[in-house]
Parts: structure tokens; sequence; C-alpha cells
């Protein structure tokens, strides 16, 4: 299947389901990444940009588009739904991954809503979890399980992100553990082992995409 995964500024579509992009490439899923700004408000944008292109190559994705729209200040949502849909004609992706549309940040409520949009057509669009996310309207029904070594594989994915550890804007490695072992604990009914858990909510969502 192909893959996209849509993250309003780079990091964000790795904090929510680096997990579920991993093992998208392991299933020999064809896996692109669209960064919708250079996230220059948070931190020197040359830099991110050189984040957001090594952390696409150690998830295993074959293609990176950045779209370099400019950070919080997006223009109307019609302009980001206009270039997302090109790219979803060039690609023809089965499932796309996105921002949840109820966020406290503008940039990703932007970005939801374009994508569901742009990629109406793609038959399953889900929304994962930033740190942005508002908690009480997030009310995961999918989830992505892995084991402690695919959770090692997401920490070594955003330790690439050192600009924005080092400043503590939006990744904390201690949090994405906390994170993933609790939603793990909502689905480890089935395991005497320990899992860890991203969680998604659905726009829509077709289960046989695989055969489409």
């Amino acid at each position: 299947m192909k893959i996209v995964a849509i993250g309003a500024h780079p990091d964000d579509y790795e904090i929510g389901a680096a997990m579920r992009l991993i093992y998208h490439v392991r299933m020999k899923d064809y896996v692109v990444g669209i960064v919708c700004s250079n996230g220059e408000m948070a931190g020197d944008e040359q830099i991110r940009v050189g984040e957001a292109i090594r952390a696409a190559e150690l998830i295993g994705m074959k293609e990176i588009y950045l779209l370099g729209f400019p950070d919080t200040e997006f223009p109307r949502v019609e302009v980001i739904k206009d270039s997302l849909e090109e790219i979803m004609s060039t690609i023809n992706p089965a499932i796309v991954y996105s921002h949840h549309p109820d966020d406290g940040h503008q940039d990703h409520r932007i970005v939801a809503l374009a994508t569901s949009t742009a990629c109406r057509k793609v038959p399953s669009i889900l929304s994962y979890r930033s740190p942005s996310t508002v908690f009480t309207s997030f009310q995961p029904h999918l989830f992505h399980v892995g084991s402690l070594p695919d959770f090692e594989k997401k920490r070594e994915i955003l330790q690439i992100y050192q600009s924005q550890i080092e400043k503590g804007c939006g990744i904390s490695l201690q949090q994405a553990m906390i994170d993933c072992k609790f939603y793990g604990t909502i689905v480890n009914r089935y395991s005497s082992y320990d899992i860890y858990a991203e969680p998604f909510c659905a726009n829509h969502f077709v289960l046989n995409c695989r055969e489409l």
C-alpha cells in the first residue's frame, strides 16, 4: 500500500505515529511524509528541515515533501488543501495519517481540515495525537500496538530532533514513553508483556483497504 503521513511542522507525525509508520515500512508499504512548514518559529529552519529529512530516512520513507508554508501564519485552508490534493493525485495513497481537528495549535487545526478535504477520496484517514491535541476531545478507538524494541526505534527517531528537545519545544522522550505505555495499558488485555501503543481516531476507515 501507499501511505502518507502529514504534519504541520517537522516532528509532528513522528511524535504521533512513528511506531505505526515503522510498521508500514516493515510491511513493505510505500511511505511518504508531507511537512507543511519548516518550523522556523521554534528554531533555525535549516536545522529543523535537516532533522525532518534524517527522521524520514530513519523511518524508511521513500519521499518527503517540504511545503514551506510560514510557521504559525498558514494561508487559508484552501491553499493548503490544494497543495495536498496535488500530492494525493500523484501518490494515490490507501491510508493518510494527519492531525486531529480539535487541537490547541492553529496550524494543526488547519492541516486537519485541509487533509479531510484534500484526502476525501482516500480510503482511510486516521488522526494521531500531538502534545497540543485537546485531550477531552481525542477519543481514540484504533490503536497500533508495539513492543519495547518498536518504542526504542521511535525514541531513536525522536532523538534526531535535538533542536526541539534542548528547548523543550513539544518533544519529551520521557513523555513519549509515558503516553505509549498509557495507551498500551488500554489494550493490554491479551498479553502478559508490557506493550506500547499509539492511539488514532478515524475520519473514515476502510477495513479491507489492502484489497482495494
